[in-house]
């Protein structure tokens, strides 16, 4: 692992490949996974565009290729826990109403809550994240996943 791993250029390099559309497949099976969870959920693009980077940062170079599977594995292991995990604090919920767990409001929240369940990732998760993008955004998700807070 080179030195620059846990520091921004990682994610800047990361933003080129999402920008080339490297990171397409993952997204569409976020987006479509997503749909299944939170329905009639508008989400904003912005955002999308601001956490993809971060997250296909700590995902390997070398299984990005096989990355949408892993999603699509993760949502159908996962399915019983999506769902009341969407149902308590999605979109539609009081907890979102009250301006929390912002990020459960946008597919990307799926891929997030992929990389919290293997500690390696979600740790990398974290070093990549602070100072790239708000605390409270992966503290949210994280502490209704039952991680707690990372940063």
């Amino acid at each position: 692992m080179s030195t620059d791993a846990y520091t921004s250029r990682p994610v800047e390099r990361a933003a080129e490949e999402v920008r080339e559309g490297l990171a397409v497949a993952a997204l569409a099976v976020a987006v479509c996974s997503y749909a299944q969870f939170a329905v009639h959920a508008r989400f904003d693009a912005g955002m999308t565009g601001e956490v993809l980077p971060v997250l296909w940062s700590v995902v390997p170079e070398e299984q990005r290729a096989a990355y949408p599977a892993r999603l699509e594995e993760f949502v159908d292991t996962h399915r019983e826990r999506l769902v009341r995990l969407f149902a308590e604090y999605g979109p539609q919920s009081a907890t979102a109403r009250h301006g929390r767990c912002e990020l459960l409001a946008h597919p990307v929240s799926l891929i997030v809550l992929e990389q919290l369940v293997a500690v390696r990732s979600r740790y990398a998760l974290a070093a990549r994240w602070n100072g790239e993008l708000p605390d409270r955004w992966l503290n949210d998700i994280s502490t209704t996943w039952g991680v707690g807070e990372l940063l």
